[in-house]
């Protein structure tokens, strides 16, 4: 009986015993499927809250009609339509490092079809690149002289649906005579020429320079300018024997009305992409013409006598 009574109490021992030793092996099960799951859920959840995030920035592009710019391959701005309606220079959104036309190596250019320039500043000499509305207000790529870019007018060279711009810098630096280099922003409208005649002081402005027609320049026929009387018409000049042109350096040429002709000699003016007014007093010599004086940067014209 005793014995009988050991035996039913190791049993009654031994069952939760067994339960006990099979829970944790059930509950490690449970633990790891919970911590499986939740591991594979949160790892999942992550990657598929990651993967969505990813997903999300590939899947969601730019606002339709932005221009993304890239030099050297790092992105360094996104110009929406608003910016773009307003014909910005493309030199003026980049770094200031990156600013110099001189420098740039290669521009490649993305959208309806890809394109390329090379080297720039010497392939368009004199003409400054920008962004604009182009066919169906799709945004499109210029390279404009001043004086068209400041009346919305032509490009030299265009092309439509333009979605990326990616700039190659040159590691040797500024290439060429045409550097770049550019007084960023400058505003053709906002030009003012200093007039001094014996009657009194006056301006001749942008916008009235502006409104004036080019004339292809003599022996460089590519290129467009306006002849020196021109502006001597636009600023009411009719009668005078000796002119003075100045720069705002105070460099200065004189020049003797007896000495122009315009089929000998004759002074014209030409906006660079700095938006300075070149003066080039051209002499014909020959079949060609030759510089016979010059004035970078037209500020003030003064009828001495």
């Amino acid at each position: 009986m005793r014995t009988l009574v050991m035996c039913f109490v190791a049993a009654l021992v031994a069952v939760p015993g067994c339960k006990k030793e099979s829970q944790p092996a059930g509950g490690a099960t449970g633990s790891a499927g919970a911590t499986g799951s939740a591991g594979a859920v949160g790892s999942a959840g992550a990657t598929g809250s990651a993967g969505a995030a990813t997903a999300g920035s590939a899947a969601t592009p730019a606002a339709p009609g932005t221009v993304e710019i890239f030099v050297n391959d790092s992105s360094v701005a996104k110009v929406d339509p608003g910016q773009i309606a307003k014909w910005p220079r493309v030199d003026t959104l980049l770094p200031e490092e990156a600013r110099r036309l001189g420098t740039w190596a290669k521009v490649k250019l993305a959208g309806g079809k890809a394109e390329e320039l090379g080297r720039p500043s010497q392939e368009f000499p004199d003409m400054i690149p920008v962004l604009f509305p182009g066919e169906g207000g799709k945004p499109a790529f210029g390279m404009f002289d001043a004086v068209e870019h400041a009346k919305r007018g032509a490009p030299k060279r265009k092309v439509d649906d333009v979605r990326e711009i990616r700039i190659s810098i040159s590691s040797e630096g500024r290439m060429g005579e045409h550097q770049g280099g550019a007084s960023e922003g400058a505003d053709p409208t906002k030009l003012v020429i200093e007039i001094e005649t014996p009657a009194g002081k006056s301006k001749l402005t942008g916008e009235q320079l502006l409104a004036l027609p080019r004339e292809p320049i003599p022996g460089n026929e590519e290129n467009h300018g306006w002849r020196l009387a021109q502006l001597l018409e636009a600023a009411g000049i009719k009668k005078y024997e000796q002119l003075v042109l100045s720069d705002a350096g105070g460099s200065s040429i004189i020049l003797e009305r007896k000495e122009l002709d315009a089929k000998k000699k004759t002074p014209y003016i030409k906006m660079n992409k700095r938006a300075e007014l070149r003066v080039r007093v051209l002499e014909k010599v020959g079949t060609g013409w030759k510089t016979a004086g010059e004035l970078r940067s037209l500020a003030a014209i003064k009828v001495a006598k």
